[in-house]
């Protein structure tokens, strides 16, 4: 600390602790980062974006040899949502979303009395589906994304819709 005297006036200088600027610093830095928006802090799903249905590298089910395929997954709160558009093998298009709740527990399947879904994460890049109707397995999924993140690879089993069992993987390069 130092005094000075100028015009009758006791003048006091004095520095701030260390720990004062190390405060002060540290709560700056909270500002800045409180301020930012926290989309920039929440890491982009691997997942998310179209993947395209590479039929070459597939192996589908012969009851199942559509044309072309395309998913676009969105990762959200939580929630995986899954759009697809496609040409079956009959030539006619379809298309429709799906909408998985990877937290391990039961949801109910839309459009389907009686269906219920289960999903979970086993890695940040592989997310597993089970579905279910009345008590029964009616269709398992295994979505995995290649650790250079341009390859989905879909592993899918169960009942179609004739009733007939399949078991197929779908390979998807990255759009």
């Amino acid at each position: 600390m130092a005094e000075s005297r100028s015009k009758g006036v006791l003048r006091v200088k004095t520095r701030a602790p260390k720990t004062t600027y190390l405060f002060l610093s540290l709560m700056s830095t909270f500002v800045v980062a409180t301020s930012t928006p926290a989309a920039v802090f929440q890491r982009k799903s691997p997942f998310d974006g179209t993947w395209i249905a590479n039929i070459s590298k597939s192996k589908r089910h012969p009851n199942h040899l559509f044309k072309s395929a395309a998913l676009t997954f969105t990762v959200s709160d939580g929630i995986v949502t899954l759009s697809y558009r496609g040409v079956n093998m009959s030539g006619a298009e379809e298309k429709g979303i799906t909408t998985f709740h990877p937290d391990g527990k039961e949801h109910p399947l839309e459009g389907l009395p009686g269906g219920l879904e289960v999903s979970r994460w086993l890695t940040p890049r592989i997310l597993k589906t089970v579905a279910t109707k009345d008590g029964k397995v009616i269709g398992q999924s295994t979505f995995e994304v290649s650790g250079d993140g341009k390859t989905l690879t879909a592993n899918l089993s169960g009942t179609d819709a004739s009733g007939a069992k399949f078991e197929q993987v779908i390979v998807c390069d990255r759009e």
